[in-house]
């Protein structure tokens, strides 16, 4: 699913730009691009567009949760909280940073469709989209809570909504857009890839192939704005690993929970979106490329950084690497 709204992400980046204001000859009237341009058929229909969508999303996530997560097993609605990022937790922690990042890159995807469909009030587009995401994110808990294996999770919701505030927030506010990226990389786990996994298409819960990151975009600051500097991002991430039953670490295969680690990372990446718009051609396909980069971290294959294993004394190992293997 990932790789899909990546996709879908990159192709709606690649839209061309508005042609510029014209003048006529007789009266030299400034056109402007939004009322020179022939509306589209979502613009043309706001109330059926907004609630098609309104309508279509949360029914999209019921279909997949009953096929992939087993809503609707039980009649019996439980709620509760499970837990944060403590030790004994079920995932370390790490599905709350995922649930952060999944509903936080919805949002500023669903915002991009009701910029067509309000292509002149960007505000409105923005709340229509967090708050299209946010509900998808209450539909995924009501759905947990008829699933016998998971649960109405309050901690879940509180991150599912850290995630569609910071997308609402870079939206409204350009200067939090320049400063912010939120950004997921994926490096499938062995336990996923096993053939004891029987799910294969649900990557988003590959929790010990994930690290999620917040990065601060030096380019923002504006002590970093004219030079080179501003091409670099400060990176603090979290990331677990041998929590998943399918892991061959993990203490469903080996009976131990030694070789489990939550740790957090710092490190440094660059600032390629930016790097892209200062010197690429602003039609090229490259554009796009640094568009997706700012969700999805290529730089997740070498990265920059160390992090601190909290399981073991806050040891220190580089990139995502642990050590826990080796114990």
């Amino acid at each position: 699913m990932h790789l899909f709204l990546l996709i879908l992400q990159w192709q709606l980046a690649q839209a061309p730009a508005p042609p510029p204001a014209t003048t006529t000859d007789t009266d030299q009237e400034v056109t402007s691009p939004a009322k020179g341009r022939s509306p589209g058929i979502l613009e043309r229909n706001p109330v059926a567009s907004t609630v098609g969508a309104y309508a279509f999303i949360p029914a999209l996530v019921t279909l997949l949760g009953m096929q992939m997560w087993e809503w609707g097993d039980t009649t019996h609605f439980k709620a509760g909280s499970d837990g944060w990022f403590e030790r004994r937790n079920t995932h370390g922690g790490s599905d709350k940073v995922g649930h952060m990042y999944s509903f936080y890159f919805g949002a500023r995807l669903v915002t991009l469709y009701f910029d067509e469909v309000f292509p002149d009030d960007p505000r409105k587009a923005a709340f229509f989209g967090a708050g299209l995401s946010y509900l998808g994110s209450v539909a995924v808990e009501i759905g947990d809570g008829f699933a016998s294996a998971y649960g109405f999770s309050y901690s879940d919701l509180v991150f599912n909504t850290f995630g569609v505030l910071l997308a609402l927030a870079q939206e409204l506010w350009p200067a939090v857009d320049d400063l912010l990226d939120l950004s997921l990389f994926v490096n499938y786990s062995p336990g996923f890839l096993s053939p004891k996994n029987p799910n294969k298409f649900d990557f988003a819960t590959d929790y010990s192939g994930q690290l999620i990151t917040l990065h601060l975009r030096l380019g923002g600051l504006g002590l970093a704005r004219n030079n080179p500097l501003r091409y670099l991002r400060l990176d603090v991430g979290y990331f677990a690993r041998c929590y998943e039953v399918n892991d061959g670490c993990s203490k469903e295969a080996l009976g131990t929970r030694d070789f489990e680690t939550r740790n957090l990372y710092f490190g440094v990446s660059f600032d390629l979106a930016r790097m892209i718009r200062d010197h690429g051609d602003a039609d090229s396909w490259w554009q796009g490329f640094g568009t997706a980069t700012r969700f999805y971290n290529v730089q997740g294959f070498v990265p920059l950084g160390l992090n601190l294993d909290l399981n073991h004394g806050n040891r220190v190992n580089f990139g995502q690497n642990t050590d826990s293997q080796l114990r």
